[in-house]
């Protein structure tokens, strides 16, 4: 139940682009987080930078999101995009290709950027 809540919860983000298009294959990619926007996230990763458009139906996920999330719900505030993620993060993303563009339907937190001393 938790978790269902959660994964309702962390769902974030504006665009209005409609949902995903159907039969299209999902593609999954890992790597460092080198730009965080309020509908967007852009990786490193082995053939160079790729962005990927977050919008509503984007589930944010990893160690530490749930207790963020409800702390804000207490609040009730919603966890956006940039207290989630944040710049080299390294991240497993999971995405379709629509419109000419990287539609992230999942992110998944892998691990956290290590804090500057």
């Amino acid at each position: 139940m938790r978790s269902a809540v959660v994964m309702g919860v962390v769902a974030l983000f504006a665009l209005t682009a409609g949902g995903a298009t159907a039969g299209a294959a999902s593609k999954t990619v890992q790597g460092k987080v080198t730009a965080v926007e309020a509908d967007s996230v852009t990786i490193a990763q082995g053939s160079g930078p790729m962005t990927f458009v977050v919008d509503p139906t984007t589930k944010v996920v990893g160690k530490g999101l749930t207790t963020k999330t409800n702390e804000k719900a207490e609040k009730g505030e919603k966890l956006n995009l940039k207290e989630a993620v944040g710049t080299d993060d390294r991240v497993t993303v999971t995405y379709t290709e629509m419109d000419g563009k990287n539609h992230a339907s999942l992110i998944k937190v892998t691990q956290k950027a290590l804090a500057a001393k």
